[in-house]
């Protein structure tokens, strides 16, 4: 069984969100410095986005750190 096909939702549903994210910094940025009514979704949506975006960053530091780790002690 071939993993690439999971790999490749996978990383679709990673840019799909990113997009999302992206949209909400824009909308929220409009809302603010601009005439455009604020979306309350769009700030939630901002805040969570940056919270996942700052969770992945720590799991993959913390992973090539153990690999780092691992190449160190051999």
């Amino acid at each position: 069984m071939s993993l690439q096909p999971f790999r490749t939702r996978l990383r679709q549903a990673a840019v799909g969100a990113y997009v999302l994210w992206l949209v909400a910094v824009v909308l929220f940025v409009l809302g603010r410095y601009t005439g455009f009514p604020t979306l309350e979704a769009a700030r939630a949506g901002m805040v969570v986005g940056a919270g996942v975006f700052a969770l992945v960053g720590t799991v993959q530091i913390g992973r090539h750190g153990v690999e780092r780790l691992r190449e160190r002690l051999r």
